[in-house]
């Protein structure tokens, strides 16, 4: 069941355009909205995300007490030291063959610059099954004083 609360619009409006200013600094992304996910979409990855989430707590002095980082972001050394890394490594000299490929045939016809970009030597990509926060996320953490996800509160307008 999901927690109500209920906010102004210009106060709902207020948080929102705080926070977005605050993950504008942070990520230096201009276009960012409520379903922009921290570490996907602003590139806060690591040490950054933790930086970042640790001035927004300090800054809205927030409860995180609740947060469990491994549930949402992986840690620098997951990101730097996965198989998909190797695998890259591994692979760089195919992906330099393909972009040349590519350069060169996108003179000649894009639909077939357009199929070996799309070529991906059967790697799946890299999905993580964290739950990445969103902005939204952010601003009801800030609106309630304390780590809260979105999709676990209703806001009524009053």
């Amino acid at each position: 069941m999901k927690t109500v609360i209920k906010i102004s619009f210009k106060n709902l409006k207020q948080n929102y355009l705080e926070v977005q200013q605050f993950l504008q600094k942070e990520s230096g992304e201009k276009n960012i909205y409520s379903k922009s996910k921290v570490a996907n979409d602003l590139s806060l990855w690591g040490d950054d995300n933790y930086d970042m989430l640790e001035d927004f707590i300090t800054k809205y002095n927030l409860d995180f007490s609740d947060f469990k980082y491994d549930k949402h972001f992986e840690s620098e050394g997951e990101l730097t030291i996965s198989i998909w890394s190797i695998l890259s490594v591994l692979l760089l000299p195919l992906f330099i063959t393909k972009g040349i490929l590519s350069y060169l045939l996108n003179f000649l016809s894009n639909k077939y610059s357009y199929k070996i970009d799309k070529f991906n030597f059967f790697l799946k990509e890299y999905k993580s099954d964290k739950i990445d926060l969103t902005m939204g996320d952010l601003i009801t953490s800030k609106i309630k004083g304390k780590f809260s996800l979105r999709e676990d509160i209703r806001f009524v307008l009053n």
